[in-house]
């Protein structure tokens, strides 16, 4: 029975939100500002009680629905059972119209807004619930029953059986719909034909928080992907990975565009496209993902009958928007000339770049499905092209970040930024020579962007120095937020880049048959192998590996790296085990036992330089846009 008030709540959910689609053109009453509010409110309220009904229902063990006795299981534990809300097609379609109603209720709680903007923006949004919303009840309810009911689960996918996966899907949800805000605000823009400056000053904070958890969410899902699947990277160029790059990317650019729109008056257009863009390829990122067109490492949500529904609601929302869009661009285009040497000119020339790398990479997604399609013939695109496209187009835009905020707004001189940076050129210059010094056997694409990474901190670094007072009353206070945020994100930056690097080019792999007590050498660690310990969790066997670790004939540590098999499923997982430095980590895994010499397994071992600063790197990102948000309320209050 607690089932069907689930459907129930989803039911009211979707009527709620029709009368917020059409009431504009009904006119229920005159104050439809407050029609809608109360409208959003709702939506939110009936979402997240089906939400809780659901989760109840997992958490009792409630195999009589489809979807529990599909990824569930009696022994799983409670923590991950709360996990398999999301770890299916329906739970996920579900967990995204709770977001996208809960970005609703909070504009629907924004103060100091004009009642006209906000009820064209409720009703975008309002529309876009509804749609969801038709969805799941048509396509994908998570209500279903099975006759007979199952006595027992299938289980969950082993796979999302790891704390990682607990908060990895909902930040990422979160910044993949909370697009949808940042979508309707610039959508009630278009509708209003107004350019004024007030309006972009309130879609600001929501690109910046959609943006903050997008990128909170593509990090835990990398390190999750680190050190889950065993195969020693962070990043696969998977189409599912890809799909959360690129709405990313354009949302990257979007928040450097709204400053200007902002600021100058200028780009409006140009912040307009990137928000439709950005909420659309999270759109086509769900149609990737959920649909299953393409081949994926992360093959444990989808589902193809599905992809139609979601492809024509793609369609759809793309014609409206961009017939609206071209027919109210005038509105919105700027007389103003941007200057090439200028602040705005490098925050243009970036924005072009990025918005470049991200067709690119989309194009590599989808070409494999174009060229099933087509031409009948079945190819894949892997690592080797995007890092091909990737590596050309970072380098002009860290050279964006590094002298882009010495640039003065409007008009500068070269020679005049030269002269105002010489200090800071001569320590690019010797960072340089360090970096070739250091690394000088190494590939020269190492060498590259090791010192990409270093000048891009060095000049955040300076950056800062601008406010810096050796006076005895210095204080921090005297930095503005707005400074400090920007520096943490551009050196977050180069965290990555100097992580990712490390790890994708001076990688150091081995794979052999390891005995016991015998001793792999790797780096500057010695690897000895004790054997293999048979361990029984409350839901899994596990063969795990104990590797002593040493460093300088000083023992460090034990890995224990583990071969799981579940129960109810007999699906067999690798886990790794990961010993981290400043330096570069020791990563283990183990293989299978080797049938000839039962006292020898297979081992890989790696050694991945540099790779916890892609960990950093994404905090310091995350903090970045944490700043800037609360700068936001800082202002508004």
């Amino acid at each position: 029975m607690i089932a069907e008030l689930g459907v129930f709540f989803l039911i009211l959910t979707l009527i709620v939100s029709s009368l917020g689609f059409i009431s504009p053109i009904l006119k229920f009453n005159e104050n439809s500002e407050i029609t809608q509010i109360k409208i959003s409110k709702l939506s939110f309220f009936c979402t997240i009680s089906s939400f809780i009904i659901l989760t109840y229902c997992f958490v009792i063990s409630d195999f009589s629905l489809n979807v529990i006795e599909k990824n569930s299981n009696s022994q799983l534990p409670l923590v991950y059972k709360i996990t398999g809300v999301w770890g299916n097609h329906e739970g996920s379609i579900l967990l995204w119209l709770l977001v996208m109603t809960f970005f609703g209720f909070l504009f629907s709680c924004q103060k100091k807004i004009d009642p006209k903007f906000k009820e064209k923006t409720l009703n975008v949004q309002n529309t876009l619930i509804f749609l969801i919303s038709l969805f799941i009840l048509l396509t994908s309810n998570p209500f279903d029953r099975t006759f007979p009911p199952a006595i027992d689960g299938a289980d969950l996918n082993p796979l999302l059986q790891d704390p990682g996966l607990i908060i990895h899907p909902p930040f990422l949800y979160l910044g993949y719909v909370g697009s949808s805000i940042v979508f309707s605000i610039s959508m009630a823009i278009l509708i209003l034909n107004n350019n004024t400056k007030e309006y972009f000053e309130i879609l600001k904070p929501w690109i910046f928080l959609s943006w903050t958890f997008l990128s909170c969410g593509i990090g835990l899902g990398s390190w999750w992907a680190y050190y889950e699947l065993g195969w020693g990277g962070f990043w696969f160029w998977d189409p599912v990975e890809n799909a959360s790059l690129l709405p990313w990317l354009t949302s990257s650019a979007l928040l450097h565009t709204i400053i200007i729109s902002t600021k100058k008056k200028s780009l409006q257009n140009w912040t307009l496209f990137l928000s439709i863009i950005t909420f659309l390829l999270s759109l086509l990122g769900t149609f990737l993902v959920r649909s299953g067109v393409l081949v994926s490492v992360h093959a444990f949500a989808n589902d193809p009958t599905r992809g139609v529904f979601i492809l024509i609601l793609l369609l759809a929302i793309s014609a409206i928007s961009f017939f609206l869009f071209l027919q109210r661009s005038k509105t919105f285009s700027s007389k103003l000339q941007i200057n090439l040497v200028s602040r705005e000119g490098a925050i243009s020339l970036n924005n072009i770049f990025m918005f470049t790398l991200s067709f690119t990479i989309l194009l590599g997604t989808i070409y494999p499905l174009f060229s099933s399609v087509v031409f009948n013939n079945k190819i894949s695109v892997g690592a080797p092209f995007f890092n091909s496209i990737l590596s050309p187009l970072m380098i002009p835009i860290t050279l964006g970040m590094m002298f882009g905020p010495f640039l003065k707004w409007e008009k500068d001189d070269i020679g005049n930024l030269i002269s105002r940076i010489k200090i800071l050129l001569l320590v690019l210059f010797l960072i340089s020579l360090a970096v070739w010094y250091l690394n000088f056997k190494g590939p020269i694409l190492s060498i590259i962007f090791f010192a990409f990474s270093a000048w891009i901190i060095t000049s955040s670094l300076f950056e800062l120095l601008k406010y810096l007072s050796f006076k005895p009353k210095f204080s921090l206070k005297k930095i503005p937020l707005k400074t400090f945020s920007q520096v943490s994100a551009h050196v977050g930056i180069a965290l990555i880049i100097l992580g990712a690097t490390g790890t994708s080019i001076l990688r150091i792999e081995q794979i052999q048959f390891q005995e016991t007590n015998e001793v792999i050498t790797t780096k500057n660690f010695k690897v000895k192998f004790l054997g293999v310990k048979m361990i029984e969790k409350e839901n899994y066997k596990s063969q795990m590996g104990l590797f002593e670790i040493y460093k300088d004939n000083k023992y460090i540590k034990t890995l224990k790296p583990e071969k799981r098999m579940y129960n109810a499923n007999k699906q067999v997982t690798t886990e790794a085990a990961i010993h981290s430095t400043v330096f570069g980590d020791l990563y283990i895994a183990i293989g299978d036992v080797n049938t000839i010499r039962n006292n020898s397994w297979t081992t890989r071992i790696w050694f991945n330089s540099f790779t916890i600063w892609i960990w950093v790197g994404v905090l310091c990102l995350v903090l970045g846009g944490i700043l800037s948000i609360f700068r936001f309320i800082k202002v508004n209050k």
